[in-house]
């Protein structure tokens, strides 16, 4: 159960047996924007806070439970235009969306990534939020079922346990960003696919594999094999 979530923290390198191989779990662990743009995007958030005050808020920000951090519009144009370019290696559906690289540079998966962060009262700008929402989707899509708000809470309570010992928990604002936006913005695709195959019982199926495959590379976890009790993810 444990490795449910530190499966996606730590963003397995090696695929699972029954991974597609247009799906690339590398990217999840190293990120798909260069150091480069991480180091810029962590200066232009450091040029706004040199005072003591502001110092003092970045540290308790980077240290609480939710692993937030202080959001960059230019880091999300960023990692939109790269998550766009490289759709058919992160996400193995075939889609229905008619645009899928503008609904991802246009901000229209970020519309529907915030609903299902507010709908689960997730919170926003923060890698645990961001975490939660793609594994609740992710396991919703994959089983053909609805979270109810006390299976979402037990989600979010259980993913920020497992936060203390991944990777994020050290890192700064730009990488934690990065991460979330990812998970985010594949989690937007799979809302918005839902809704448009929400008449189509054989459409929705495809999606509920597609996911189902997608989440068993990404995590090497077989979504279908839990259930959502007051503790979290357990195992069937």
């Amino acid at each position: 159960m444990r490795m449910i979530v530190l499966g996606l923290c730590a963003a397995l390198l090696a695929p699972s047996a029954m991974a597609q191989e247009w799906v690339v779990p590398s990217i999840w662990g190293n990120g798909i924007l260069g150091q480069q743009a991480l180091r810029n995007a962590a200066d232009n958030v450091d040029a706004y806070g040199d005072t003591a005050d502001a110092k003092k808020r970045a540290r308790e920000r980077l240290t609480a439970p939710t692993l937030p951090y202080s959001r960059s519009g230019r880091l999300t144009g960023e990692v939109e235009a790269a998550v766009a370019a490289k759709l058919p290696q992160i996400v193995s559906l075939r889609m229905q969306i008619k645009d899928p690289s503008y609904f991802v540079t246009g901000g229209e998966s970020r519309t529907h990534y915030k609903r299902e962060l507010d709908t689960r009262d997730f919170p926003r700008d923060s890698f645990a939020g961001a975490t939660a929402v793609f594994l609740a989707v992710g396991w919703e899509q994959a089983n053909g079922a609805k979270l109810s708000a006390a299976q979402n809470a037990a989600i979010l309570r259980q993913t920020i346990e497992m936060m203390k010992s991944t990777p994020q928990a050290k890192q700064g604002d730009a990488q934690r960003q990065e991460q979330a936006e990812m998970r985010l913005l594949v989690t937007g695709i799979w809302a918005r696919e839902a809704k448009l195959r929400a008449d189509a019982p054989g459409q929705l199926r495809a999606l509920s594999d597609s996911v189902w495959r997608d989440m068993k590379t990404i995590t090497n976890n077989d979504m279908r094999s839990y259930v959502v009790t007051a503790q979290g993810f357990s195992e069937r």
